[in-house]
């Protein structure tokens, strides 16, 4: 096959062979060539540094008030429900007792639960409805106690996944002094602490909260103005201390760098980089400073 394509284009043997050989060669150097190793990078920026603490939350009316029987009497059959409202001072049923005996609500708000809605006897005392006022509106989340250590009044808090994209801002308002333990969902024994938030955001934003609603809760413990914010998926140890490898000109050079605090996502970068560096993330032991790599992304 090779002799009749080589009388067909009429070159000599010698040259012919001479050429396969230098192809065959060109295909060996090529696939023998050190090859670059692809990394992924990521870049030193600069902005808010903000540390948090995040768990779930549920919404509170703070103010809320349980109407009871003010005497063994009968309570009438209870024609409002959960969720109608209700305006401080005026009547909601009439308690049976030696004479009629009003109730008035003390708050404007809505009614919370119905605890007595058929006619009967009830002894002194008894729930027969719960009221709420929803201006009142605080979030109580229970963060672990070696969490809590960093916490304090006057804290900015974020409330997310609420019912709407746009975040609510709030604040720590109190911090109870005594953690009890709960057990985990993976039956593992918590100490918790309650943590006591009040709403700053607009109230037209949040009107529609309820009580007992889930949220999710991330209290800021750290918050930095314009800080340079380096990806932790780029620290490593060199020498017992903080390193990155920085990308340049297809080349990687180790860098030492001093960095403050860290949150899951960043490091404060004190100093060792300016801002817009490109520096490789998740590097692999094999990397050495000075190599040539592949960025796989840019």
């Amino acid at each position: 096959m090779i002799k009749k394509a080589a009388e067909y284009i009429r070159i000599p043997k010698k040259v012919f062979f001479s050429v396969l050989a230098g192809i065959a060669l060109a295909i060996t150097f090529w696939s023998l060539r050190p090859q670059l190793t692809p990394v992924d990078l990521g870049l030193v920026s600069e902005g808010v540094f903000r540390r948090s603490i995040v768990d779930e939350g549920i919404t509170h009316f703070k103010e809320r008030h349980i109407i009871s029987a003010p005497a063994d009497g009968i309570t009438p059959t209870i024609k409002i429900e959960a969720g109608d409202s209700v305006e401080k001072g005026k009547l909601l049923f009439n308690f049976l007792w030696d004479h009629d005996f009003p109730m008035l609500s003390p708050i404007n708000g809505y009614v919370l639960k119905v605890f007595e809605k058929d006619r009967r006897h009830i002894l002194r005392g008894t729930p027969i409805l719960e009221v709420g006022n929803p201006q009142s509106l605080e979030v109580i989340t229970k963060l672990l106690s070696e969490e809590v250590i960093d916490v304090r009044t006057g804290q900015k808090a974020i409330i997310t996944n609420w019912g709407k994209d746009e975040p609510l801002e709030a604040e720590v308002i109190k911090i109870e002094p005594a953690a009890k333990e709960e057990i985990s969902a993976l039956g593992v024994k918590e100490q918790r602490v309650n943590v006591y938030l009040r709403m700053t955001s607009d109230k037209d934003l949040w009107q529609n909260l309820g009580d007992g609603f889930r949220v999710d809760v991330a209290v800021i413990t750290d918050e930095i103005e314009n800080a340079k914010l380096l990806p932790v998926g780029a620290l490593f140890a060199s020498e017992g201390k903080p390193a990155v490898f920085v990308y340049q000109d297809k080349k990687i050079q180790l860098i030492p760098v001093e960095v403050g605090k860290r949150n899951r996502d960043f490091a404060e970068l004190k100093s060792g980089m300016a801002v817009n560096t490109q520096v490789v993330l998740y590097p692999g032991s094999s990397l050495r400073s000075g190599d040539k790599v592949k960025p796989r992304t840019l």
